[in-house]
């Protein structure tokens, strides 16, 4: 505990409290999960997301409560469809029950969820509108969805097919399609904070009718001439932006007192858009063979490393073909190194 608070006390001197994610590995092996959390709330930082597989969730609900209670705002929850046979093939074994299981816990505890798919091209590609049309039935304990192209790390000898690959633009398409029109592609735009060809996002407000209604629109053709925002601008509204929206409202909209004047859809659109928010977005994650030092400098997402360094997020998680990292601790790959090296004496390369 006195190294992690190490590392929120780095992050403060970096011009923090930022918005903590907590990662793993799963962090939900870790009994002391809410003492972390109660430690960076006492420290000042106000919004805390756990990224987890969900099974510890699924299964119990006191130590969600605890998590809830210590400060938790979100769960970022692994989620790459809503049949088993997806599951099997990207995690190993069937898990559609106990994610919904552990979205339901997260709904009695009052905590937002937002589901975040890994898409492989040939396994759930395809289930993209399943898993929109499966958050927005969902909500408002789901926040949305976070859609997350496949990434090649470890050991992957040979380089990636493109067909082994999903792109952004072919995301926002495939959403157009798979929803049959209703949500559009001109409901997204590029990011605010990070590398515009990092991410894309999203915000719409659920209707009644499970319609989305779109807040965003993206119409590159009509040139403003207007300057992005600042990096810094830009990361504090992305912060703002997260927070607000991926945790569940405790605003209660009061209905309009009898007699009152009305404003009609209005008055329930501006009544849903406290409570009934959902946002679609998706991140490209970088690997050894996509590896772009632009998109890297743009970087606002960091990892605290175990020496108390802010690394670029795409960074830390890289690694050359062999399984070899830039920054991940070493202990761990020893034994990948020794028995490469054996087989492939050669200098390590990325």
């Amino acid at each position: 505990m006195h190294e992690i608070e190490g590392w929120y006390r780095r992050l403060l001197e970096a011009g923090g409290p930022f918005n903590i994610q907590l990662s793993g590995g799963e962090p939900c092996l870790r009994d002391d999960l809410p003492d972390i959390i109660a430690l960076g709330r006492s420290l000042g930082f106000t919004f805390f997301q756990v990224n987890t597989n969900g099974l510890r969730l699924s299964r119990d609900e006191n130590y969600l409560k605890r998590l809830k209670e210590a400060g938790l705002s979100t769960v970022f929850l692994q989620f790459d469809g809503i049949c088993d046979c997806i599951h099997e093939k990207l995690r190993g074994r069937q898990l559609a029950a106990q994610k919904q299981a552990a979205i339901e816990c997260c709904a009695e505890q009052h905590v937002g969820v937002v589901l975040v798919p890994t898409l492989v091209p040939g396994v759930n590609a395809d289930d993209i509108g399943g898993i929109i049309e499966f958050g927005v039935r969902h909500s408002p304990t789901v926040r949305g969805v976070h859609f997350q192209p496949i990434s090649y790390f470890g050991r992957y000898p040979q380089p990636p097919h493109d067909a082994a690959r999903i792109t952004i633009p072919e995301i926002i398409r495939a959403i157009e399609v798979q929803t049959g029109g209703a949500t559009k592609r001109t409901s997204f735009s590029p990011p605010g904070c990070e590398n515009a060809l990092c991410s894309f996002h999203g915000n719409f407000v659920l209707m009644p009718d499970s319609q989305l209604i779109p807040l965003t629109k993206h119409t590159p053709e009509k040139n403003c001439g207007c300057q992005p925002p600042e990096a810094k601008e830009g990361a504090e509204k992305a912060r703002q932006f997260v927070a607000r929206k991926w945790s569940l409202s405790d605003n209660v909209i009061e209905r309009r007192p009898p007699g009152e004047p009305s404003l009609g859809e209005w008055d329930e659109f501006l009544a849903r858009a406290e409570t009934h928010t959902f946002c679609i977005s998706g991140m490209a994650f970088q690997d050894a063979w996509t590896l772009d030092l632009e998109r890297l400098r743009d970087c606002c997402i960091h990892t605290v490393s175990p020496s108390s360094k802010l690394i670029p997020f795409c960074a830390y998680n890289l690694t050359n073909q062999y399984g070899r990292s830039l920054y991940r601790p070493l202990s761990a790959q020893r034994h990948i190194e020794s028995s490469q090296q054996q087989r492939n004496p050669q200098s390590w390369l990325l």
